[in-house]
């Protein structure tokens, strides 16, 4: 049995919706098929964040087999891929590469969860399966850092140092260091910006 869908469940533009109309009333002609291909062609690129259609189709072949569970086995695989590397928004090839890969650990990582819970699992079986997830929740920590970090979004630590202690005998400088020119017979100097104790 067929199952109809609603525009809803159809993402990236391809509902089916009725003739379009031009301002004078009159009905548009349809889109020819080198056209659909075109616009096709236009979403994935954009999907991806790249530039040519073989990078993104490449990119898109990716997505449909990094997808572990449920594996896809109809004809939406395609529609599904582009909507989920839609959904990490990559800005070049690079962050696409890396969204690939996000979401491969992610799917493998879920998966060997779902086995380490599986009914009648070995305790072996179980704590194997969770070490798998473990390690690649692990590297799913590290690809997000990286996508930050691609996007200029990660976190930057800073230290302020509010106070410092010089006991007898010590020597502290506090403030900008910056090394000096040396001369000719002398011996080499630095030229310090600050105090010294």
């Amino acid at each position: 049995m067929k199952r109809n869908r609603s525009n809803k469940e159809q993402p990236l533009g391809l509902q089916k919706s009725a003739p379009a109309k031009t301002e004078s009333g009159t009905i548009a002609p349809k889109k020819t098929r080198e056209e659909l291909v075109d616009e096709f062609k236009t979403i994935v690129r954009e999907a991806t964040g790249t530039q040519y259609n073989d990078v993104a189709d490449r990119i898109i072949n990716q997505v449909i087999n990094a997808q572990v569970f449920p594996r896809p086995r109809d004809a939406d695989h395609l529609t599904k891929a582009i909507v989920a590397i839609r959904e990490m928004a990559p800005q070049n090839v690079t962050e696409a590469m890396l969204a690939v890969q996000m979401m491969a650990t992610n799917d493998a990582a879920l998966m060997f969860l779902r086995r380490a819970t599986t009914e009648g699992q070995s305790l072996a079986g179980a704590e194997a399966s969770v070490l798998g997830a473990t390690r690649l929740l692990r590297l799913h920590l590290d690809q997000i850092e990286a996508m930050q970090k691609l996007r200029g979004k990660a976190s930057q630590q800073k230290v302020t140092v509010e106070h410092v202690h010089v006991y007898q005998g010590g020597q502290a400088i506090v403030g900008a260091v910056s090394a000096g020119k040396t001369q000719q017979g002398e011996g080499a100097s630095a030229k310090t910006d600050a105090n010294t104790s």
